[in-house]
């Protein structure tokens, strides 16, 4: 680890990026910068390689997301009922596939119409954090309908049993191909920007979607910005001027 130097970080960044995106270099390469802080922390090297390195350029993306007809053939092809709504559930809410699959009922309040996402004792929430999601009434009839029916802690569950997330995200991929969607690199985690996509698409403004979303920083949720100004014509046309 101590022969290690920026220089090589560098060559292994432009090495790197020739194999696979931008985005998988930027994973590795925060991996990386991990392990040696920990090894700084631990005394095990004295100075630290990564000062001073720049991440990868990744080149800007409108999030991907669903359109209402592709996400209605894409339900139309959902046979489990159960799958059908976490699915559901998830384009309602913009909740992340881990929030929905360990939402508890003590979580749940009907009569307010709002969910609490914590951490618990099997399952950490992203960086630790509690919020607090609001329901549509969409929604809230969806867990209305499901109070009682298992015994099972747990509001999603698969024969009153905890559903695990890699079952999820195989059982989605293969309604993705079987659906014939335009794009077929939808995945689950898509469900959560097309959350943010449709309300930005409803003139939502970026401060509403970030606290619906759980972002911590503006940025983050900007990438929805420009879903939002395409819908403004009615606003800018506001102003009218004639012109001679």
């Amino acid at each position: 680890m101590v022969e290690i130097t920026p220089e090589t970080i560098d060559k292994y960044k432009t090495k790197r990026i020739r194999e696979v995106s931008p985005v998988s270099v930027n994973v590795e390469l925060r991996m990386l910068e991990a392990a040696f802080s920990t090894a700084k922390r631990w005394k095990l090297v004295g100075s630290h390689p990564f000062d001073g390195v720049s991440l990868a350029s990744v080149p800007e993306q409108a999030p991907l997301h669903l359109s209402h007809a592709d996400f209605q053939r894409l339900l139309s092809c959902i046979k489990e009922g159960w799958l059908r709504d976490v699915v559901l559930f998830a384009v309602l809410t913009g909740m992340r596939r881990g929030e929905i699959l360990n939402l508890h009922w003590c979580d749940v309040d009907l009569v307010r119409k709002a969910v609490r996402i914590q951490s618990n004792a099997s399952w950490q929430s992203k960086h630790g954090k509690r919020r607090t999601i609001p329901l549509s009434q969409t929604a809230n009839l969806l867990l209305q309908r499901k109070v009682g029916i298992s015994a099972s802690e747990y509001v999603f569950t698969l024969n009153d049993a905890k559903i695990y997330e890699n079952w999820v995200t195989h059982l989605f991929k293969r309604y993705v191909r079987e659906a014939n969607l335009s794009n077929q690199r939808i995945r689950f985690h898509s469900l959560r920007h097309t959350f943010a996509t449709w309300l930005a698409e409803s003139n939502v403004s970026t401060w509403e979607i970030q606290k619906l979303m759980g972002h911590s920083d503006i940025k983050t949720t900007q990438a929805y910005s420009h879903i939002a100004a395409e819908g403004l014509h009615s606003t800018v046309n506001k102003i009218s001027i004639e012109m001679n």
